[in-house]
């Protein structure tokens, strides 16, 4: 991983300030992390996300969009952290959509929604529901969920 210090080595090396390699690095960071949801943190087994009607393998820190589906497979779990410090376990042969997600890290503004598919899933909220609650809709195929900061699972049973 390329750290602040390697940025710093690096610039003074070339004979640049080190401040504005700093900068660099950090506005370069904030525009990526800006444009995604999230980060996979943990995968046992396999998962796939499908994103604009293409389906791509899962792997640790892969980045996550508003608008992707993520799938667990088989005997799998997968689990995500978004930018808000949300937390999302995805169970074997477990499915949701990140249909909405915006967050400002300096004002706590911004929405999350999720939609539970199919399958077992574990949520523990983060900052946008304990400080936009109203901002924060978790759903699934027969309702929605208020949570207003909280830990909890979703077990969606197929119907025959």
């Amino acid at each position: 991983m390329y750290r602040l210090t390697d940025a710093v080595r690096d610039a003074r090396a070339r004979g640049r300030r080190p401040l504005a390699a700093a900068l660099l690095l950090l506005g370069s960071w904030g525009v990526c992390a800006a444009d995604s949801a999230g980060v996979v943190k943990t995968l046992q087994g396999s998962a796939f996300v499908t994103r604009d009607a293409v389906t791509l393998a899962l792997a640790p820190g892969q980045r996550v969009f508003a608008g992707d589906r993520v799938t667990a497979g088989a005997a799998s779990h997968v689990g995500i952290t978004l930018h808000d410090d949300t937390r999302l376990a995805i169970g074997p042969g477990g499915s949701l959509e990140i249909r909405d997600f915006a967050f400002d890290a300096s004002t706590y503004a911004g929405q999350l929604a999720i939609s539970f598919l199919r399958g077992t899933a574990r949520v523990i909220t983060g900052i946008l529901s304990r400080h936009a609650p109203e901002r924060v809709e978790y759903r699934t195929p027969t309702m929605t969920i208020g949570i207003r900061g909280t830990d909890f699972i979703v077990d969606l049973e197929e119907r025959p």
